[in-house]
């Protein structure tokens, strides 16, 4: 890590922890669902809804776009941080892990039985290539997970970014190609670095997709937390590998990789 970028990820711990003592030690101990925490916490703070006096507005509009920033960083960084195991031995280590899902397939719905892909994974992806769930499984949760999603809308009209009127434009403009946010930003009602923040804020308000499985008694919490060690050691071993083979011009085959660290992935449902 260079100075630099060590110093940016200090300023965005004081941005998100004043109380702490900010020190390399606590920058390498932040987990992420404390770095969560912190950041709903400043939101409800900071957030451009909750400035009842008209001249604090901007200030507090400030501090809310700095507490977004940074904790897309630190949240980058943890991503960065997570360990990593030779890509070779991910089938062995998921072949030898025992299987925790106590319930019964559906009947009638696609299981996948075949190996893993070797590419980077979401929960809800890497729990169906497994076999813990189905197609079906994961595409009702995606539904429901974006269902109680907050539109990005109403979150800009409740920041004042945008009003009723256009928001009824955004969506009436179907003939420009795109998401409601990008078509926000080519239409010149939001900017690129707005959109950024609402999708972000968008992100960390959303339910996720474990909740649901649970809940539908899909997944019990203990193989949830089991699947979840699982694919932050799948992910980490593509990221490594794919890092080896950048530098060695991928014409090296990579050898004896090993294990570097504790994983980062005890958070229940990420």
């Amino acid at each position: 890590m260079t100075p630099r970028k060590q110093a940016e990820l200090m300023d965005a711990c004081r941005t998100l922890f004043p109380a702490a003592d900010v020190t390399r030690d606590f920058l390498n101990r932040i987990r992420s669902d404390s770095l969560k925490n912190a950041y709903r916490n400043k939101v409800w703070e900071y957030h451009p809804d909750a400035c009842a006096n008209v001249q604090d507005a901007d200030k507090r509009t400030e501090r809310f776009r700095r507490s977004v920033e940074a904790y897309k960083l630190l949240n980058e960084y943890l991503k960065e941080r997570r360990p990593t195991f030779f890509l070779r031995h991910a089938q062995v280590l998921q072949a030898s892990s025992p299987r925790l899902n106590i319930f019964e397939r559906v009947p009638h719905e696609r299981y996948y039985d075949g190996p893993l892909p070797t590419i980077e994974l979401k929960i809800g992806l890497y729990l169906y290539y497994v076999g813990a769930i189905s197609y079906e499984a994961v595409v009702r949760a995606m539904m429901w997970q974006r269902d109680l999603r907050p539109p990005l809308g109403v979150l800009a009209c409740k920041w004042q970014w945008l009003c009723e009127e256009d928001v009824a434009m955004i969506l009436g403009s179907t003939q420009i190609v795109g998401s409601f946010g990008e078509r926000a930003v080519k239409l010149g009602l939001l900017s690129a670095s707005q959109l950024n923040i609402l999708l972000l804020h968008q992100r960390t308000m959303q339910q996720p997709i474990g909740r649901y499985l649970v809940a539908h008694s899909l997944l019990s919490e203990l193989s949830l937390r089991h699947y979840l060690r699982q694919l932050a050691q799948h992910n980490a071993q593509i990221q490594k590998s794919r890092n080896l083979m950048k530098s060695a011009g991928g014409d090296e085959v990579i050898e004896d990789m090993i294990y570097e660290g504790e994983n980062d992935a005890d958070s229940t449902f990420e």
